[in-house]
């Protein structure tokens, strides 16, 4: 793949270096082809609508099938009825999909992608919207600083990756995000909140992240495509420390960057709640998302009507203590009431399988299907939810030749979850497995 031309120098400031492209940064979004194919194909158009709801794909310990695992969690994701697939496209995540060989001999993001027929294969599948963490398998190290050489190898990569993706999904409707995994454990190099992390590591993170965005901007600039969408989001998840006015991912780096789209790693604001209340969940996280969309620029050409959305959330719950499972399930199905309400562009569950476990190896239950395979009510809630909600936007192309407004959808989304009661879901959850 040959890139456009590409030039850098050192200029003065704060990060040392600029990386300047000669060719005009446009925007050229991919849009979803529900409008279109509305009045064509009611179903069809159903298929593609954005439900705002889905989960992850990034992998557990355990799998059901003697396949490959990415592929047995795609096709649950698919057969749940989302039409968003959340995957993780980084090296230390191969493990969880089987595929340590690959990642091993690879160069880069798409290298190791194009040595890995289970992503190829699950890109392929019948979603339309995509997440992936996407890190690096460059051997550049942006914590220290990025220097010139590291600087290509990030533009390159990123760029390389966005083009393909353009190329190869041209007229499918698909629209692919790129980010990353919780940003300020990632700033901090370490999980623990009280620190703060070095300047230099805050330089070198702005410094990545701008070439990733100018990446991708080029790219979608450059490349030739139709009806396909490549952003690139940045995942924060230590809000409260920016709002006291101390380094992080969003005090730090989102007005430096001004990215797509911003990811929020929703637990510190959704944990805030001591009970199962709506308006306790609603509070912080209403403030939270605000004061992060207030971090960003105007962006003109973007695919969603808000730029933040809640990309992990969940909670504990332990099965021999059944209260603790209900009120995970009514405290999830609030958050998920909440992003509607806020038309936030998704808000993604943690996760299909779980990978959460107590030092006694008892499960913490975050999953949508446990380890002997049932599915649990947070599986048939989601998957109630997508049923009804399609078949509503399918009915609304019939009757009216458009999809639902925003209005109407919101009205009977929210209705459809009030009505979905743990009991009922637990119930369905608790038959046999198959």
């Amino acid at each position: 793949m040959t890139l456009r031309p590409f030039e850098t120098r050192c200029i003065a400031g704060r990060l040392g270096f600029a990386i300047v492209l000669a060719v005009a940064v446009t925007s050229h979004p991919a849009r979803a082809q529900a409008e279109a194919s509305c009045a064509a194909s009611p179903e069809a158009a159903a298929r593609g609508y954005n439900y705002i709801l889905g989960t992850q794909a990034i992998g557990g310990p355990y799998q059901h099938t003697k396949g490959n695992r990415l592929i047995e969690q795609a096709e649950n994701v698919r057969g749940m009825g989302s039409n968003l697939l959340k995957i993780s496209l980084a090296q230390g995540a191969a493990p969880n999909y089987g595929l340590q060989e690959a990642a091993r001999k690879a160069r880069s993001t798409l290298e190791y992608l194009q040595a890995s027929p289970a992503i190829q294969q699950a890109l392929d599948k019948d979603f339309t919207y995509y997440q992936a963490w996407v890190h690096s398998f460059t051997g550049a190290n942006w914590r220290d600083g990025v220097n010139m050489t590291e600087a290509r190898q990030y533009y390159d990569e990123m760029y390389a990756l966005t083009a393909w993706l353009l190329e190869r999904y041209s007229g499918t409707g698909k629209v692919f995000m790129l980010g990353n995994w919780e940003g300020d454990w990632l700033l901090l190099g370490r999980q623990n909140r009280e620190l703060d992390p070095s300047p230099t590591a805050v330089d070198g993170m702005i410094a990545w992240m701008k070439i990733r965005q100018l990446a991708v901007d080029n790219a979608r600039a450059a490349v030739p495509h139709k009806d396909v969408g490549v952003y690139h989001y940045i995942e924060a998840n230590l809000v409260k420390k920016a709002v006291e006015g101390r380094p992080s991912i969003a005090h730090s780096v989102l007005r430096e960057v001004n990215p797509d789209l911003v990811s929020y790693s929703a637990y510190e604001a959704i944990k805030a709640s001591p009970k199962p209340d709506l308006e306790s969940i609603r509070q912080p996280l209403t403030q939270t998302l605000a004061y992060l969309e207030g971090q960003l620029a105007p962006k003109p050409g973007l695919l969603f009507a808000r730029r933040v959305f809640i990309g992990e959330y969940g909670y504990h719950a332990d099965k021999s203590k059944p209260l603790t499972v209900k009120q995970q399930y009514m405290k999830s199905r609030f958050v998920m009431q909440v992003a509607i309400e806020l038309d936030l562009p998704f808000a993604l569950i943690w996760q299909m399988y779980n990978n959460e476990y107590a030092e006694d190896g008892t499960s913490k239950e975050m999953s949508l299907i446990d380890e002997s395979g049932r599915k649990r009510a947070l599986y048939h809630l989601h998957q109630q939810y997508f049923q009804t909600m399609q078949g509503f936007v399918a009915q609304s192309c019939r009757d009216t030749g458009a999809p639902p407004s925003r209005e109407a959808f919101e009205k009977k989304a929210l209705q459809v979850l009030n009505g979905l009661g743990f009991e009922k879901m637990q119930a369905l959850g608790e038959a046999p497995a198959g």
